[in-house]
C-alpha cells in the first residue's frame, strides 16, 4: 500500500515543518513518496534551516523524495545569481530569509561593515550574496540545480505542481503550460480534469473564499486539491495523504492538545484501480 504525502508554502517555519513530517512514514514501504511543492523560504525567519532539511531528506530518500521549485525560491535564485537584485529586495526589505543564512555573530559582523561602508540598497545586497556563498555554497548550488529539473510531478492520476497548469487540453497540457505558470499561476483553476490537479501557492482561504480552511488542505469537490495553508499565519504546513490502492485522500486537522487527527477527504468518483 503506497502512500504519497504532498506538503506545501513551508515559508520559513522550520518548526511547523518538522510537526507536519512527524506524520509522514518513510521507512515502512519504500515505495511511499514525500512530495514538496515548493516556497520553503521567504516570511519566516528559518529559511535556511527549512533548505538544509529537504536537501538532507532528498539525500535520505533519494528515490522517495520529490522536491519542486515554487515561484519565492525563483526569486531568490534571481538574487543570488545576481540576475536580477531588484525583484527580491522588493519584498525582502528586510532580509528576513537572508539573515536566516548566518549566526548571530556572522550577522552582527555583517551589520558592522555594512554600517562602516555605507553602502547602496544594492551594494548591500551583493555583499549578503558573497557572504552567503562562503558558507553554504554547497545548498545554493543544490538549489540552482533544481532550475534544471521538471517543476511538476505525474503520477497516473495526478499532477503535483507549485501553483497550476493550462487545463485547455488534457492531452497536451505540458506543451501548452507556459512555464510561468508552472509556479506563478493566478488565479488558480478549479473543476473537472482528467487528473487530479495537487497545488499550493494559492492560500486555502483565498481559493475556498473561507477563512475556516486556514491551516488546511481545500478540495474543490472536483479536480483540485489546494495545500497553501498560510503558515505564517496558521503556524500549520499542511499535510495532504493519498492512498494510491484505494484511491483516497486524507489530512489531518491539529487538535487543541497539539495531537493530529487525520480525516477523509471523499472524491465523488472512485479510481478503478
Amino acid at each position: 500500500m503506497a502512500i504519497i504525502y504532498a506538503v506545501s508554502d513551508i515559508h520559513g517555519d522550520y518548526e511547523a515543518m518538522l510537526d507536519t513530517l512527524s506524520l509522514v512514514d518513510l521507512d515502512s514501504d519504500r515505495n511511499h513518496k514525500l512530495i514538496f511543492l515548493g516556497d520553503y523560504l521567504d516570511r519566516g525567519k528559518d529559511s535556511c534551516r527549512v533548505l538544509y532539511h529537504i536537501k538532507k531528506l532528498e539525500e535520505q530518500y533519494p528515490k522517495q523524495v520529490i522536491s519542486l521549485l515554487g515561484n519565492h525560491e525563483q526569486m531568490f535564485m534571481e538574487w543570488f545569481t545576481l540576475k536580477d537584485r531588484l525583484q527580491w529586495l522588493a519584498q525582502e526589505a528586510n532580509f528576513i530569509t537572508v539573515k536566516s543564512f548566518f549566526s548571530s555573530e556572522q550577522l552582527n559582523e555583517i551589520l558592522l561593515n555594512i554600517e562602516r561602508k555605507k553602502e547602496s540598497y544594492s551594494e548591500i545586497s551583493q555583499y549578503m550574496v558573497k557572504e552567503i556563498r562562503k558558507s553554504h555554497s554547497e545548498l545554493l548550488d543544490w538549489l540552482a540545480n533544481k532550475e534544471k529539473e521538471p517543476l511538476f510531478y505525474e503520477t497516473d492520476n495526478q499532477i503535483y505542481v507549485h501553483a497550476g497548469i493550462c487545463e485547455t487540453d488534457e492531452s497536451l497540457w505540458k506543451h501548452a503550460t507556459d512555464p510561468y505558470d508552472f509556479t506563478w499561476k493566478y488565479p488558480p483553476e478549479t473543476g473537472v480534469f482528467y487528473k487530479d490537479i495537487i497545488a499550493g501557492h494559492t492560500s486555502t482561504v483565498v481559493v475556498s473564499n473561507d477563512n475556516n480552511y486556514l491551516g488546511k488542505v481545500y478540495w474543490d469537490k472536483e479536480s483540485h486539491f489546494f495545500i497553501d495553508g498560510e503558515t505564517t499565519k496558521s503556524n500549520i504546513v499542511p499535510l495532504l495523504k493519498f492512498d494510491t490502492c484505494t484511491g483516497i485522500y486524507s489530512s489531518y486537522e491539529k487538535q487543541m492538545d497539539g495531537s493530529w487527527s487525520e480525516y477523509q477527504i471523499t472524491k465523488k468518483v472512485p479510481y478503478n484501480l
